[in-house]
């Protein structure tokens, strides 16, 4: 089949790292490229965040805690559907 040449202009940095970690899989640099891209394709590789901020999940699991802990007393409203919800936020 045949190829598409392409430019991709990188910090040189990172492309010795890549090529460091694509020699020690076996893998070229083009190599590594077509993989990543039919992972992008297929919906494996996801671009965003993917480092959380220092003591995030620390202060979500406490906030969770905290509401697990007041929706046992009685103190925070449940909802039976999304539907019950929304109309109590929407004020309907």
């Amino acid at each position: 089949m045949p190829k598409q040449p392409t430019t991709v202009r990188l910090d040189p940095a990172l492309y010795k790292q890549v090529l460091r970690e694509a020699k020690k899989a076996g893998l070229n640099f083009s190599a590594v490229v077509q993989l990543l891209l039919h992972a992008f394709v297929r919906g494996t590789v996801h671009i965003g965040v993917s480092q959380y901020p220092e003591g995030y999940l620390e202060t979500l699991e406490r906030a969770s805690a905290e509401v697990s802990q007041l929706y046992r007393k009685g103190k925070v409203k449940g909802y039976a559907s999304s539907k019950q919800l929304f109309d109590d936020m929407l004020d309907r």
